[in-house]
């Protein structure tokens, strides 16, 4: 092993485990947002019980998360077609963000046209989604850690969790410390996350690779395949 294959495992590892950790926390506000969406009649005002553990997602994870909550698969609420229970920070506080979802509205947010809502459910298991530009909600640019809320077969909701872009770069340029190479975080759609050079802005899609680049898999539980890669530009 080369001293740059050594650094981007050791920065894989470190995005890894702090990812993982994200996750569990959205495993945890998922099996509570069941058991409050799996009472018959249940109205979308029980949803507010939510707030101290999307609390616990958003300050435990050290500035990585800036808002976090659940988006409610139609019709399982017993007083509303849809619903989009979200906390952000604000100056510091957990806010509760409010969201259009009237279907005749021209700001109408359907969230259950975004990917990241659409995903998990499809694969029954978390995903990362993005960098996108959160035109509906937060007008920025962001990725979307999800995951299926299920009772038995029945798919609730889907909890998720946005993360900082500066939070994701930080772990990133920490762990990968000064380095001559090109190195970018890109997903599996060849988006870069991060990097550690003016060539690779996040958010842009990665044009730097040859078949001779140096890559390293940033491996998630639950993904089939690993949602991000470390790549080393020629």
């Amino acid at each position: 092993m080369t001293a740059l294959d050594g650094v981007l495992e050791a920065t894989a590892q470190a995005l890894s485990v702090r990812l993982e950790s994200v996750f569990t926390s959205l495993g945890q506000l998922a099996e509570v947002s069941a058991s409050i969406l799996g009472t018959p009649g249940i109205q979308h005002s029980a949803l507010e019980a939510l707030k101290p553990v999307v609390d616990r997602v958003v300050a435990g994870q050290g500035g990585l998360v800036d808002s976090a909550g659940i988006s409610v698969v139609p019709g399982v609420l017993a007083d509303a077609d849809a619903w989009h229970q979200w906390w952000s920070l604000v100056k510091g506080k957990l806010v509760f963000i409010p969201h259009n979802l009237n279907p005749a509205s021209v700001n109408y947010y359907d969230y259950t046209d975004m990917t990241w809502f659409e995903q998990p459910l499809a694969s029954g298991g978390p995903e990362l989604i993005g960098p996108y530009i959160d035109f509906g909600g937060a007008d920025m640019k962001v990725v979307t850690a999800s995951l299926p809320v299920m009772q038995g077969s029945r798919a609730l909701a889907v909890a998720g969790a946005d993360l900082s872009m500066d939070g994701l770069e930080r772990i990133f340029l920490k762990s990968l410390g000064r380095r001559q190479e090109d190195i970018a975080l890109v997903t599996v759609t060849g988006k870069v996350v991060a990097s550690n050079s003016a060539r690779f802005a996040p958010g842009t899609r990665f044009e730097g690779g040859t078949p001779s680049k140096v890559s390293v898999p940033v491996t998630i539980t639950g993904p089939a395949n690993a949602p991000w890669q470390l790549v080393a530009a020629p």
